[in-house]
């Protein structure tokens, strides 16, 4: 009997399924800011976001934007917080790297020739089998971090089940690369799905910050939880896939013509 249930077909499906819940993500955030700041929809058909007057604070309250169900960094001093972009006045915006399913040597070419600092955060199965071509992105100056290991709904396990997830990962990037001295404090949750219980299970192993995003790379093009362009201190999102040097290529155009440099987030995001 023919089939295509192949490894490579479950992981396609796979593939698609994030990157789908990533644009999901953008959208609800964008939805978020309408609420919060008392943005409105452009014109019909135009799919696009604009500020009324006060476009200021809506930027105010989408850094470290409050998630459902998440308490934020007023909550609680202790716990992570969770951010959606930077806040800073410096032109700037940071590219962030997820997953690690397809090892791009083109990428990896593009980050060196252009310098363009990324921040990784990676599962397991896709570290313990191309442990090297990540290790060149931290000679680069780099960093890498926890996207748990094995990029579940965090929502639908307990605070034990995601304590396995986020510091089991933790772990296995600091047995791998902590001779490095660039495993970094901030973690990813998986499809950007959290709730208390993931701040208490990435507090336990010393995670001050879950990174969350304001903009998605894919495809070639870039997609927008506010307005049609950069703006300084968007994170942005994109995917290790055949893709990703595309991908890069349209975040570094997006940037110059925003008149936008590309950072290094952990210099932004200090420790607490």
């Amino acid at each position: 009997m023919d089939t295509d249930d192949t490894p490579e077909t479950f992981q396609l499906h796979d593939d698609q399924a994030r990157r789908r819940s990533a644009r999901v993500a953008v959208a609800v955030l964008a939805l978020g800011a309408v609420g919060l700041g008392g943005c409105a929809l452009s014109p019909a058909g135009s799919g696009e976001l604009r500020e009324d007057d006060a476009g200021q604070a809506v930027d105010e309250l989408r850094t470290g934007l409050r998630v459902p169900g998440v308490p934020s960094d007023s909550d609680s001093a202790e716990e992570p917080t969770v951010l959606h972009r930077v806040s800073t006045d410096d032109p700037v915006v940071f590219v962030t790297l997820d997953d690690g399913t397809h090892p791009d040597p083109q990428a990896l070419d593009l980050v060196r020739e252009q310098d363009m600092p990324v921040s990784l955060f990676l599962n397991e199965d896709p570290v313990r089998r191309h442990g090297d071509y990540f290790a060149q992105y931290l000679a680069l100056g780099d960093h890498v971090h926890s996207h748990t290991r094995t990029h579940p709904d965090l929502t639908t396990l307990g605070t034990d089940a995601q304590t396995d997830e986020i510091c089991g990962m933790a772990e296995v990037l600091d047995e791998t690369y902590g001779a490095t001295g660039q495993v970094g404090p901030l973690a990813r949750t998986p499809y950007g799905a959290s709730d208390e219980s993931t701040l208490r299970a990435a507090e336990s192993c010393g995670i001050e910050h879950l990174i969350h995003w304001s903009v998605v790379a894919e495809d070639g093009g870039l997609s927008y939880a506010l307005g049609d362009g950069l703006r300084p201190g968007d994170i942005v999102l994109a995917h290790f896939t055949p893709g990703l040097a595309e991908d890069l290529e349209a975040v570094r155009d997006a940037a110059d013509e925003a008149e936008l440099e590309v950072a290094r987030l952990e210099d932004y995001v200090p420790a607490e």
